[in-house]
C-alpha cells in the first residue's frame, strides 16, 4: 500500500515539474520610421523531460487576437535551432511603418508529455518619423554633393 501510494505521489510531482514555464520580454521598443527592430521573446521551463518540439505566435495588441504574418514580407522570426537551443522566440520587422505601433505578444507552445504554453506581459513597439539629427544629416550630404559636382 505504501509503496503505490509512493508510486502515485512520484507520478504527482513530476507533472508539477512540467508545469512551470517563464516567458519573458522587454517592456518597450523604441524605433525609426524604415528601420529594422527586434523583439525580444526568451522562455524557461522546469522540467525533467527533453523538449523536442514546439512553437510559438506573435499576436498584436491583445493575446489570441491577430497574429503577426509575414504577409508583406517584412517580418522573420528565429529559427528552430534557435528557439530550441537558446529559448529564444525573437522576431524582426523589416522596415517599420508608424503603423506598427502597438502591443506585440509572444506565446510559446511546449510539446512534452503535454503540451505546456505561456506568454509573456507584451513589448510595446513605438514607431516614430524619420529622427530631425537623419533628416539634418541627409540633407547636408546631398548639399555636399551638389556643390562637389558645381
Amino acid at each position: 500500500m505504501r509503496g503505490l501510494a509512493l508510486l502515485l505521489l512520484l507520478g504527482a510531482l513530476k507533472g508539477c515539474l512540467v508545469q512551470n514555464m517563464q516567458v519573458s520580454q522587454i517592456p518597450a521598443v523604441n524605433s525609426t520610421e524604415g528601420s529594422t527592430v527586434t523583439l525580444h521573446c526568451h522562455y524557461t521551463f522546469s522540467s525533467t523531460e527533453h523538449m523536442t518540439i514546439g512553437w510559438y505566435k506573435w499576436y498584436r495588441h491583445v493575446l489570441g487576437g491577430a497574429e503577426v504574418s509575414n504577409d508583406n514580407g517584412n517580418f522573420s522570426r528565429a529559427s528552430q535551432s534557435e528557439f530550441v537551443d537558446n529559448r529564444s522566440a525573437n522576431i524582426r520587422l523589416h522596415r517599420v511603418q508608424i503603423a506598427d505601433t502597438g502591443l506585440y505578444i509572444c506565446e510559446v507552445t511546449l510539446g512534452l508529455s503535454k503540451n505546456l504554453q505561456g506568454h509573456g506581459n507584451g513589448t510595446f513597439l513605438n514607431v516614430t518619423g524619420e529622427s530631425l539629427t537623419d533628416f539634418t544629416y541627409s540633407l547636408q550630404s546631398l548639399y555636399e554633393r551638389f556643390t562637389l559636382q558645381n
